[in-house]
């Protein structure tokens, strides 16, 4: 079947297929969200018969979600579908999917991320052009009341549950602050930034150099601080993931910033979430001990479960936030096995939780320190979400239906 260009005859014609940039202005939407209609089963895709990777989409299922969204205009429709996967339910101008690119406002981000500090990513992200607010604005734990005894007596080992211990000793020392931010606000996110790396880290001073070399000196792994930066500059956000959702509903409230932080804190931890990292490493370790990185593989593939670190639902080429850390980081033996397998196997590539394993393991970080650079990086993007909805003034609060059981 030939590929239609799009139009009304083509979704008229029930064994149509449309290409990509037909079926996303038909739907009126990006090739991201359309890819992850693809992925939740919304439309169906057939490999295109002469242009490599790429795929056609199924014109009925496209006039069927066509349909969809105009039901969805009732205020009714509009409330059950509105929390559904993919569907964008709230309007930002920090980051934004193109053709599987990532865009933090204006600037694609795997470019950006190859000159730039997690310092450089904020002050981008809040939009406060060149103000140098980390040099200013020094987080200093011992001036903490507390702080120093928690952290050398009653820290638990993960990241987000050493931030999570600290972090509320903060929350007096902050006062509230509603509407459009300030440069008060701004000093006091460079804080809160720089409070949850000395949380994670161990770092017990001021943070005198840019985060990454300091996160690198604090794990004695100098030669890691470019790994370090990269990482933590693509993980700075990724749009409306669920614990980005998280502090955004917190800000909506009006509530301190540390509050915000650490709303996306608990939701990070989970495993379906940052928290995924700590499934890849035991998948790892699993096959380490076995030695045999195709029975693991296909083992899962048998079985019906996903490959740990492996696929994304926004990407239809893969992660591309993987394929820009691998360009820095070689993967070991052990992690080869299991590409290759996936690969072969699966026809998957691995995502950005496999990467930081690989960054991980390669400069013999801490256990766990996948997840703390996630954790790090991403809350520069959870303060740029609380001083947009701030500025927005609009408090969050979805309906929900109740349904007998």
């Amino acid at each position: 079947m030939k590929p239609q260009k799009g139009g009304k005859q083509a979704l008229r014609r029930p064994d149509a297929l449309l290409d990509a940039a037909a079926a996303a202005k038909v739907l009126g939407v990006s090739r991201a969200t359309l890819y992850a209609y693809v992925s939740r089963g919304l439309v169906r895709s057939t490999p295109h018969p002469t242009v490599p990777k790429a795929s056609l989409y199924v014109a009925a299922d496209i006039h069927g979600l066509v349909a969809r969204k105009a039901r969805m205009r009732r205020p009714r429709a509009a409330a059950a579908t509105a929390l559904e996967f993919g569907l964008p339910v709230l309007k930002t101008r920090i980051t934004h999917f193109e053709d599987d690119r990532i865009f933090y406002r204006a600037q694609e981000a795997l470019p950006f991320s190859r000159r730039a500090t997690l310092e450089e990513a904020a002050r981008l992200l809040w939009d406060i052009g060149d103000a140098d607010l980390f040099a200013e604005a020094r987080f200093d734990p011992r001036a903490v009341p507390g702080w120093t005894e928690v952290a050398t007596r009653f820290l638990p080992p993960r990241a987000p549950d050493r931030a999570a211990t600290l972090l509320p000793l903060l929350t007096t020392r902050e006062p509230p602050s509603a509407g459009r931010p300030s440069t008060q606000a701004f000093d006091a996110g460079a804080r809160l930034v720089q409070a949850v790396v000395a949380a994670i880290t161990g770092i017990n001073r001021p943070i005198d150099v840019p985060i990454h070399e300091a996160v690198a000196r604090a794990w004695k792994t100098p030669k890691a601080a470019d790994a370090i930066r990269r990482a933590l500059v693509l993980l700075a956000d990724h749009e409306l993931n669920a614990s980005t959702f998280a502090v955004r509903v917190v800000a909506s409230t009006g509530a301190r910033l540390t509050h915000c932080v650490l709303a996306g804190i608990a939701a990070v931890s989970g495993p379906l979430h940052g928290g995924a990292s700590d499934r890849v490493r035991m998948f790892l370790s699993g096959i380490e001990r076995a030695g045999d990185a195709e029975t693991a593989v296909a083992d899962r593939l048998q079985h019906g479960e996903m490959l740990p670190g492996f696929g994304h639902f926004l990407y239809r080429d893969g992660d591309p936030r993987a394929v820009e850390l691998f360009s820095v980081v070689e993967p070991d033996a052990v992690m080869s096995g299991v590409l290759d397998a996936a690969r072969s196997m699966a026809g998957v590539e691995p995502n950005v939780d496999f990467a930081l394993l690989a960054i991980e393991r390669r400069f013999g970080l801490p256990a766990g320190a996948a997840l703390a650079l996630f954790a790090m990086g991403r809350s520069v993007g959870w303060l740029a979400h609380v001083f947009e909805q701030r500025a927005s003034g609009r408090l969050i609060r979805p309906r929900a239906e109740f349904v007998l059981e």
